[in-house]
Protein backbone atom coordinates (compact mmCIF):
# COMPACT_ATOMS: atom_id res chain seq x y z
CA UNK A 1 0.00 0.00 0.00
CA UNK A 2 2.86 2.11 0.76
CA UNK A 3 4.13 1.90 -2.81
CA UNK A 4 1.26 2.39 -4.44
CA UNK A 5 0.65 5.42 -2.47
CA UNK A 6 4.32 7.01 -2.89
CA UNK A 7 3.82 6.51 -6.59
CA UNK A 8 0.94 8.60 -7.10
CA UNK A 9 2.86 11.14 -4.85
CA UNK A 10 5.48 11.31 -7.14
CA UNK A 11 3.53 11.46 -10.26
CA UNK A 12 1.35 13.96 -9.43
CA UNK A 13 4.66 15.72 -8.31
CA UNK A 14 6.11 15.58 -11.93
CA UNK A 15 3.10 16.21 -14.17
CA UNK A 16 2.92 19.36 -11.30
CA UNK A 17 6.92 19.99 -12.42
CA UNK A 18 5.51 19.72 -15.91
CA UNK A 19 3.55 22.16 -15.50
CA UNK A 20 5.79 24.19 -14.10
CA UNK A 21 8.57 23.71 -16.41
CA UNK A 22 6.11 24.61 -19.65
CA UNK A 23 5.48 27.93 -18.52
CA UNK A 24 9.34 28.78 -17.78
CA UNK A 25 9.80 27.19 -21.00
CA UNK A 26 7.18 28.99 -23.25
CA UNK A 27 7.48 32.34 -21.04
CA UNK A 28 3.58 31.62 -19.88
CA UNK A 29 2.50 33.09 -16.36
CA UNK A 30 1.57 30.99 -13.66
CA UNK A 31 -0.16 33.63 -11.40
CA UNK A 32 -3.62 34.75 -12.80
CA UNK A 33 -3.66 38.10 -11.26
CA UNK A 34 0.00 39.19 -12.57
CA UNK A 35 -0.71 37.86 -15.86
CA UNK A 36 -3.78 40.10 -15.93
CA UNK A 37 -2.01 43.39 -14.82
CA UNK A 38 0.48 42.71 -17.65
CA UNK A 39 -2.45 42.27 -20.00
CA UNK A 40 -4.51 45.34 -18.92
CA UNK A 41 -0.98 47.57 -19.31
CA UNK A 42 -0.33 45.91 -22.79
CA UNK A 43 -3.92 46.16 -24.09
CA UNK A 44 -3.58 42.48 -25.22
CA UNK A 45 -5.81 39.43 -24.58
CA UNK A 46 -5.45 37.25 -21.50
CA UNK A 47 -4.96 33.55 -22.78
CA UNK A 48 -5.68 30.86 -20.35
CA UNK A 49 -4.57 27.81 -20.84
CA UNK A 50 -6.55 25.41 -18.35
CA UNK A 51 -4.85 22.19 -17.95
CA UNK A 52 -4.74 19.00 -15.43
CA UNK A 53 -1.67 17.41 -14.14
CA UNK A 54 -3.04 14.25 -15.02
CA UNK A 55 -4.35 15.23 -18.43
CA UNK A 56 -2.43 13.09 -21.42
CA UNK A 57 -4.34 15.26 -23.65
CA UNK A 58 -3.16 18.36 -21.92
CA UNK A 59 0.34 17.25 -22.38
CA UNK A 60 -0.09 16.56 -26.03
CA UNK A 61 -1.99 19.95 -26.37
CA UNK A 62 1.12 21.70 -25.13
CA UNK A 63 3.62 19.44 -27.06
CA UNK A 64 1.49 19.19 -30.46
CA UNK A 65 0.36 22.72 -30.38
CA UNK A 66 1.53 25.10 -27.93
CA UNK A 67 5.40 24.40 -28.51
CA UNK A 68 4.21 24.62 -32.00
CA UNK A 69 7.11 27.65 -33.93
CA UNK A 70 4.11 28.95 -35.38
CA UNK A 71 1.62 28.84 -32.28
CA UNK A 72 4.53 30.18 -30.17
CA UNK A 73 5.45 33.54 -31.89
CA UNK A 74 1.84 34.61 -32.45
CA UNK A 75 0.53 33.76 -28.74
CA UNK A 76 3.81 35.88 -28.03
CA UNK A 77 3.47 38.85 -30.05
CA UNK A 78 -0.70 39.07 -29.31
CA UNK A 79 -1.66 37.51 -25.78
CA UNK A 80 -0.56 37.17 -22.85
CA UNK A 81 -0.53 33.63 -21.54
CA UNK A 82 -0.97 31.92 -18.36
CA UNK A 83 -0.97 28.39 -17.81
CA UNK A 84 -3.42 27.17 -15.00
CA UNK A 85 -3.69 23.62 -13.29
CA UNK A 86 -7.87 23.44 -12.76
CA UNK A 87 -7.40 21.34 -9.43
CA UNK A 88 -4.10 22.87 -7.90
CA UNK A 89 -4.58 25.75 -8.32
CA UNK A 90 -8.58 26.29 -8.06
CA UNK A 91 -9.01 29.54 -5.59
CA UNK A 92 -6.42 31.53 -7.26
CA UNK A 93 -8.68 32.32 -10.40
CA UNK A 94 -12.33 33.35 -10.99
CA UNK A 95 -14.30 30.40 -10.65
CA UNK A 96 -15.91 31.48 -13.98
CA UNK A 97 -12.64 29.62 -15.45
CA UNK A 98 -13.20 26.98 -14.03
CA UNK A 99 -13.04 24.09 -16.57
CA UNK A 100 -15.36 21.26 -16.31
CA UNK A 101 -13.61 19.29 -19.60
CA UNK A 102 -9.56 19.92 -20.12
CA UNK A 103 -7.71 21.23 -21.80
CA UNK A 104 -9.89 24.63 -22.02
CA UNK A 105 -8.51 28.01 -23.52
CA UNK A 106 -9.92 31.30 -22.59
CA UNK A 107 -9.45 34.00 -24.23
CA UNK A 108 -10.12 37.47 -22.12
CA UNK A 109 -11.00 40.89 -22.71
CA UNK A 110 -8.55 42.32 -19.98
CA UNK A 111 -10.70 45.18 -19.62
CA UNK A 112 -13.61 44.24 -19.37
CA UNK A 113 -13.55 40.65 -18.25
CA UNK A 114 -15.54 39.46 -21.59
CA UNK A 115 -14.66 35.95 -22.47
CA UNK A 116 -13.73 36.55 -26.37
CA UNK A 117 -13.43 33.16 -27.25
CA UNK A 118 -13.36 29.50 -25.19
CA UNK A 119 -11.71 26.70 -27.07
CA UNK A 120 -12.47 22.74 -25.73
CA UNK A 121 -10.22 20.01 -25.53
CA UNK A 122 -7.47 19.21 -27.48
CA UNK A 123 -7.16 21.38 -30.99
CA UNK A 124 -4.12 20.65 -33.89
CA UNK A 125 -1.81 22.94 -34.40
CA UNK A 126 -3.58 24.53 -37.49
CA UNK A 127 -7.15 24.95 -36.34
CA UNK A 128 -5.34 26.51 -33.31
CA UNK A 129 -3.99 28.70 -35.43
CA UNK A 130 -7.29 29.95 -37.01
CA UNK A 131 -8.42 29.94 -33.52
CA UNK A 132 -6.09 32.72 -32.53
CA UNK A 133 -6.10 34.99 -35.65
CA UNK A 134 -10.27 34.84 -34.94
CA UNK A 135 -9.72 36.21 -31.40
CA UNK A 136 -7.44 38.56 -32.43
CA UNK A 137 -9.93 40.03 -34.73
CA UNK A 138 -12.57 40.04 -32.63
CA UNK A 139 -9.80 41.86 -30.06
CA UNK A 140 -9.23 44.78 -32.59
CA UNK A 141 -13.00 45.30 -33.32
CA UNK A 142 -14.40 45.41 -29.74
CA UNK A 143 -11.53 48.14 -28.78
CA UNK A 144 -13.15 50.26 -31.87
Amino acid sequence: MKTIVLFFALAFGLFGAQIDEFSTTMGYYREYDQALAVAKKESKPLMIVMVGDYCPWCRKFERKTLQRKAVAMKVNENFIALILDKNHDKGKYPPAYFAQRIPTVYFIDPKSGDTLFESLGYVKKDEFLGTLEDTIQSYKSEKK
